[in-house]
């Protein structure tokens, strides 16, 4: 994920690079359809950098999004790299791969740097909030009973006999 002291760092940085909140309009099934198809082409460019299986990601190199756009060279755009390096490293065993010390890799998978004490606070912040998120939503709909149309219970045989004589007069009137 970019940061924007990464952002200030790395000044050819376009804009499709850094980060942005989550909008309703990231999450359209088209725009869901083109990130995973990103993430599969980077999975299958870069087989020891990027996997599908999201139990297997590790802490990407910072930076990398540059060597990839290098490297691929017009395969795909800074845009749809943003959005598919940002749904891929904010997936939560990515985040929890993220512990302060643990190895960075660049495409090569090779060892490139470690995850930094600031890096590791962020990712267990992100997790913790999501975590805090997810459990008031299920306290809410606990909560609120579901408001549904009043349930009639059966009617018995004599309501039966009743609701037919009813209808046995209004018939033969």
């Amino acid at each position: 994920m970019v940061t924007e002291k990464m952002a200030r760092r790395a000044p050819g940085l376009s804009r499709a690079m850094t980060p942005m909140r989550s909008t309703p309009a990231l999450r359209t099934p088209e725009r869901l359809a083109a990130i995973a198809a990103a993430i599969a082409l980077l999975a299958e460019t870069f087989p020891k950098a990027f996997f599908i299986y999201e139990r297997r990601r590790r802490p990407l190199k910072l930076g990398i999004h540059l060597d990839i756009l290098a490297v691929m060279d017009g395969v795909i755009t800074a845009e749809e790299l943003s959005d598919a390096l940002r749904f891929y490293v904010s997936n939560d065993s990515y985040l929890r791969t993220c512990r302060e010390g643990a190895v960075r890799i660049d495409l090569n998978g090779e060892p490139v740097g470690k995850v930094s004490a600031e890096d590791a606070a962020n990712s267990t912040a992100v997790l913790a909030s999501r975590r805090l998120r997810q459990a008031a939503q299920k306290k809410a709909q606990v909560a609120e009973p579901v408001q549904s149309a009043p349930v009639q219970g059966r009617l018995g045989l004599a309501e039966l006999k009743a609701a037919a004589r009813a209808r046995k007069a209004a018939y033969t009137k």
